[in-house]
């Protein structure tokens, strides 16, 4: 007799997992208020690709576990990225050095409504991480905005916890 081996039953499984995570698919929108007055969104580069659009979209990803029928909106005033900015002594690549008293810091204002239009949770927000440097999980990551991510995603467990499924 031929013994049914657990990964064959995942195909069963793949329906099902999909309506869980379907059950939740809160909306989310982000708008950067004056970003040329921001503290520090100083990149090589394209702001709006190199930090704008990144933590828009880790913020769009949060909020897929918002209910459905949710809808949160947020307006970024000010960004400070982690470390400071160093223009280079001579012609080059741009230097971002990390010290222990240069966390990341944002402001924002969050709306959180229902299907209704009425407001569920609002508030202004000064996200700041003084301890950036002491995760395990940075450490690892090297992708850039790392600090911010880890710092957003911190605030919004926090801010809107997980209904579950």
């Amino acid at each position: 007799m031929m013994r049914s081996l657990p990964w064959r039953r995942a195909p069963l499984l793949a329906p099902l997992l999909c309506a869980l995570g379907s059950a939740h698919a809160g909306t989310v929108t982000v708008e950067f208020l004056h970003p040329e007055s921001y503290t520090d969104v100083h990149v090589e580069g394209d702001v709006n690709v190199q930090v704008l659009q990144p933590l828009a979209q880790g913020l769009k990803r949060l909020g897929q576990r918002l209910p459905a029928d949710q809808t949160l909106a947020i307006q970024v005033s000010n960004i400070d990225l982690a470390g400071d900015w160093r223009p280079p002594p001579r012609l080059g690549l741009d230097v971002r050095v990390m010290t222990p008293a240069s966390w990341p810091r944002i402001d924002l204002h969050y709306q959180l409504k229902d299907a209704s239009g009425r407001d569920l949770q609002a508030g202004d927000a000064e996200i700041k991480d003084m301890g950036y440097q002491d995760s395990i999980t940075t450490l690892i990551d090297s992708t850039p905005l790392r600090y911010e991510q880890k710092m957003l995603r911190d605030w919004f467990n926090r801010t809107f916890p997980d209904p579950g499924p």
